[in-house]
C-alpha cells in the first residue's frame, strides 16, 4: 500500500512537471498587430514588382512561418522605408501580460530587426535579428533568454538596403507552473515526505 501511494504521488509531480513544460507556448497568435500607413509601396524603378503580394500585417501574427527563402515581399508585411514615416514601428499588442525567454522572426535576410518590449515604462530590447546569409524571407531564434514579462512587443528595422518584411513573430512563453499546477506539485511533495518520514520511524516493541 506504501508503494502504492508513494508510486502516485511520484505520478502526479511527473504530470505537473510535463503540465508546466505544455505551458510554453507561441501566443502571439492572440495579439494583433499595427503599424503607420506606407507600407507595401515601392519607389519608382525599385524593380521588387513583379512576384509580390500586397503587404500583410496579419503576417506578423499568423501561427505559421513563410518557407525560408521566399521573395522577400511575398506573403509578408513589407515596407519601402523611402515610403514610409521615420522611424517606422510594428506594435503587437497581446490580450494579457505573460513571461517570455524565447523568441523567434523571420524577415527579410540582408536586414537587422531590432525586437522590444515594454516594461510598464519603457521599451526594452529584447532581441536583434542580425542579417544572415541565404536570400529572401529567413527565419531567425533568438535562442533562451533572460525571462521577461509584457503585454505589448515592437518590432523595427536596424539596418540594411531599405527593402524591409517580416514575415511571422513568435514569442514563447516560459512554462512557469499555474497555480492548480503549483498546488498538484506541493501535494506530491507533500506526499512522498509524509511517506518518507512514517518509513524512517523506529518500531519500539514491549513484551
Amino acid at each position: 500500500m506504501r508503494k502504492a501511494v508513494v508510486f502516485s504521488a511520484m505520478a502526479t509531480l511527473t504530470f505537473a512537471v510535463a503540465s508546466a513544460a505544455a505551458n510554453a507556448a507561441n501566443v502571439i497568435p492572440t495579439g494583433t498587430a499595427s503599424a503607420p500607413a506606407g507600407d507595401g509601396i515601392l519607389r519608382d524603378g525599385s524593380g521588387w514588382d513583379y512576384n509580390y503580394t500586397p503587404s500583410n500585417i496579419g503576417a506578423i501574427t499568423s501561427p505559421t512561418l513563410q518557407p525560408d527563402g521566399r521573395q522577400w515581399n511575398n506573403g509578408s508585411f513589407w515596407w519601402d522605408s523611402s515610403q514610409t514615416p521615420s522611424p517606422y514601428y510594428i506594435t503587437v499588442t497581446l490580450p494579457q501580460s505573460y513571461t517570455f525567454d524565447h523568441l523567434v522572426l523571420q524577415a527579410d535576410n540582408n536586414d537587422s530587426y531590432l525586437v522590444e518590449y515594454w516594461n510598464g515604462t519603457a521599451w526594452q530590447s529584447a532581441f536583434t535579428a542580425g542579417d544572415v546569409n541565404g536570400w529572401g524571407l529567413t527565419t531567425r531564434d533568438s535562442g533562451t533568454l533572460a525571462s521577461f514579462t509584457t503585454d505589448q512587443f515592437r518590432l523595427s528595422a536596424v539596418s540594411g538596403d531599405q527593402y524591409y518584411a517580416i514575415s511571422g513573430f513568435q514569442a514563447f512563453t516560459t512554462g512557469v507552473p499555474e497555480p492548480a499546477t503549483w498546488a498538484l506539485m506541493i501535494l506530491g511533495f507533500g506526499a512522498v515526505g509524509g511517506m518518507m518520514r512514517r518509513r524512517g520511524k523506529a518500531t519500539v516493541r514491549f513484551a
